[in-house]
C-alpha cells in the first residue's frame, strides 16, 4: 500500500468517523466506478500530496463533463482499496472538494458531484477548459439523403408543442380505457410474437381492416394492413419501396411540409397539384408521366377541404392513366364536422394501385404514434421485407391494446364524442377572430384541427408568426406548405390542443401581435 501523506495524518482521525457517518457503506463493484475514477493514476514519487492528486484529478474530471453532476463517486473504503492509499487520504481528498463546492455528502446517500458547481475561473488551469479538452474529431462525410433531410429539416414544433397545427388535446386522452389496456399488455408476458423478425400483430390487423371496412369501405384482406409508427414513417416507407432518384411524384398543393420532406429527400422531382373547391386538380399537370401521386381526399391538410367524388374518380383515373401509383392520406376522416362521409378512393380502385394510410394520432392524441399501411398485394412482399430492416413497426403491445379497443367499439365511440368537442372548440375559435382579428378572414374547414386566416394585404407574416410561436401559440405561414406561391396567404392556426377557456386570450394576444407588426412595418416605410 502507498504511504499515507502527512497532509492527511495525525489529527484526521476523528473527521474519518464523521465523514463515514455521513457518506453510510454503500458500494459499486470496481467494475460500475465511473471511469475517470477508475483510471485515477497515484504517483508517490510526485511532490503533491496524495489527497492533492486525488483532487486534482477529480476536478479535472468534473470540468471535462467525465463526471457530469450528482454522478455518485466511491465510497471512502473503495478508492482507498482501489488507489491503495490509506482510508484517512480518501477522506482528505473528499472532505477538501466538498469545502470547494465540488462535491456533496449526505448521509446515506454517499458523494456525489455537485449540481450547482462554482465558476471554473476559480481554480485556474486544473487540466485545461472543457471545450479545449475535447476530441479534434476529423470531417467525416455523410451520404446524400442524411446532409440532404439536415439541409432540408421540418421544424416540426410551434408553439412549443410538436405537430402543434394538427395536434389534438392530450387531456381528451383516454387514459381509463386504453391506458388501462396498454398497462396490462406491457405489464404482462411478451407473447411469441414479439420475438418474431415481423412483429405483426394478427388482431390488429383484423380488427383494423374491419373497421376501415365499415367505416371507410376499404377493400382488403388483413394481412394487407402494415402498422407504422406514423404518417412521416409510411412515406419513408413507402418512398424507399417505390421511389427511385429522379422520378416524378405529383404532391398536392399545398400539403404537410413532412410530405415534401419525404420525397425531396428521396430526390424525386416533385411537381405540384393545385388544390382547387373540389380538391388536388390532376389535369394542372402537364409533366412527364408521375411514379405516384399524394392526395388527402378526407381533409386537405391546410386548407380544411374535402375532394368531391367526381375528382376522386378523376384523380384515380390519372394515376391509372400514368401507371402510377396512388398514396391516400386518409388521417382525418374522423374529424369531418360536415358534409357526406364519401367512399375512400381506395375502396373504389380495381387495379390495386392505391395505397391508403390511416392513423390514431388525431382521435388519441400524439403520444399514440401509431398509424397503418394498407398495401396492394402486388408491392406487399417489398413493404414487409423493407419494413424489418426500418424497424418502423411500433410495438406488439400497442398494437395489440389498440385491437382490444377498436374490437369493443370503444374508438369510434371515443372518436363521435372528440369529434363533438372539436367542431365547438372550432366555433369559438371562428367567434375569437371574428372579436380579435377583424383584418383576417377565417376559413370554413370542413374537417381537422386547423383553420386558415386569410389576409389579402402584404404583411411580414413571417415575422408574426415567429414572435407568437416564441410566445406559445401554434400558427404558421400559409405560404410554407405550398410548393409554388400561392394566390392568398394567410396564418394557420391550430387549434385542436388549445384548451377552450384559452381561445379567447389567446386570439387576443395574436391580434395584438398583428397590430404591433403594422405599427413597426409603418415607422420602417417611413
Amino acid at each position: 500500500m502507498v504511504s499515507n501523506d502527512s497532509g492527511s495524518a495525525g489529527g484526521v482521525a476523528p473527521e474519518t468517523r464523521d465523514v463515514d457517518d455521513e457518506l453510510g457503506d454503500e458500494g459499486q463493484p470496481l467494475g460500475i466506478f465511473p471511469l475517470a475514477i477508475a483510471n485515477i493514476a497515484i504517483d508517490a514519487r510526485s511532490p503533491l500530496p496524495l489527497h492533492e492528486q486525488i483532487c486534482q484529478a477529480v476536478r479535472t474530471a468534473i470540468w471535462t463533463r467525465e463526471l457530469p453532476p450528482k454522478t455518485l463517486l466511491p465510497t471512502t473504503r473503495e478508492l482507498a482499496r482501489h488507489l491503495g492509499v490509506a482510508r484517512n487520504t480518501v477522506v482528505f481528498a473528499y472532505n477538501r472538494l466538498s469545502a470547494e463546492g465540488l462535491c456533496i455528502s449526505k448521509r446515506r446517500r454517499g458523494t456525489r458531484i455537485s449540481s450547482d458547481l462554482p465558476a471554473q475561473a476559480l481554480y485556474g488551469d486544473v487540466g485545461g477548459d472543457g471545450e479545449a479538452s475535447e476530441c479534434e474529431f476529423v470531417n467525416l462525410r455523410t451520404a446524400f439523403h442524411a446532409l440532404h433531410a439536415l439541409q432540408t429539416s421540418v421544424d416540426r414544433m410551434a408553439g412549443g408543442t410538436p405537430f402543434a397545427l394538427s395536434a389534438s388535446d392530450p387531456v381528451q386522452y383516454p387514459r381509463t380505457k386504453l391506458g388501462r389496456r396498454l398497462a396490462d399488455k406491457f405489464l404482462g408476458a411478451p407473447p411469441a410474437a414479439c420475438f418474431t423478425a415481423s412483429n405483426v400483430c394478427d388482431r390488429f390487423q383484423t380488427s383494423v381492416a374491419a373497421y376501415l371496412r365499415q367505416a371507410r369501405g376499404v377493400v382488403c384482406a388483413p394481412s394487407q394492413i402494415i402498422a407504422v409508427s406514423g404518417l412521416e414513417a409510411a412515406l419513408d416507407l413507402t418512398v424507399r419501396v417505390l421511389v427511385d432518384p429522379g422520378d416524378s411524384v405529383l404532391v398536392e398543393d399545398p400539403s404537410m411540409d413532412i410530405v415534401h420532406g419525404a420525397f425531396h429527400a428521396a430526390r424525386a422531382h416533385v411537381r405540384p397539384i393545385p388544390v382547387d373547391g373540389s380538391g388536388a386538380n390532376p389535369h394542372s399537370d402537364d409533366g412527364p408521366p408521375a411514379r405516384l401521386l399524394y392526395v388527402s381526399p378526407s381533409v386537405n391538410f391546410p386548407l380544411g377541404t374535402s375532394m368531391s367524388q367526381s375528382r376522386r374518380l378523376e384523380v384515380l383515373e390519372a394515376a391509372r392513366a400514368q401507371n402510377a401509383i396512388l398514396f391516400e392520406n386518409d388521417t382525418c376522416f374522423e374529424l369531418r364536422y360536415c358534409g357526406a362521409s364519401l367512399r375512400s378512393i381506395q375502396g373504389q380502385d380495381r387495379e390495386g394501385r392505391v395505397i391508403y394510410y390511416g392513423g390514431f394520432s388525431e382521435i388519441l392524441g400524439n403520444s399514440v404514434r401509431i398509424g397503418y399501411l394498407v398495401v396492394p398485394r402486388m408491392l406487399l412482399d417489398a413493404f414487409v421485407e423493407i419494413g424489418r430492416r426500418t424497424s418502423s413497426m411500433p410495438a406488439f403491445q400497442m398494437q395489440d391494446a389498440l385491437a382490444d379497443f377498436i374490437e369493443e367499439h370503444e374508438y369510434s365511440g371515443h372518436a363521435r364524442s372528440v369529434r363533438s368537442l372539436y367542431a365547438t372548440r372550432l366555433e369559438t375559435v371562428k367567434r375569437a377572430c371574428r372579436d380579435h382579428l377583424p383584418q383576417f378572414v377565417a376559413s370554413e374547414p370542413l374537417g381537422g384541427l386547423h383553420i386558415v386566416l386569410y389576409h389579402t394585404r402584404g404583411r411580414d407574416l413571417g415575422a408574426i408568426c415567429e414572435t407568437a410561436s416564441a410566445q406559445g401559440i401554434p400558427v404558421r405561414p400559409l405560404s410554407r406548405y405550398y410548393l409554388q406561391k400561392p394566390v392568398e396567404d394567410g396564418l394557420v392556426f391550430g387549434f385542436g390542443a388549445i384548451p377552450e377557456r384559452s381561445i379567447y386570450p389567446i386570439i387576443k394576444r395574436l391580434g395584438e401581435l398583428c397590430v404591433e407588426s403594422s405599427s413597426v412595418e409603418r415607422v420602417l416605410a417611413q
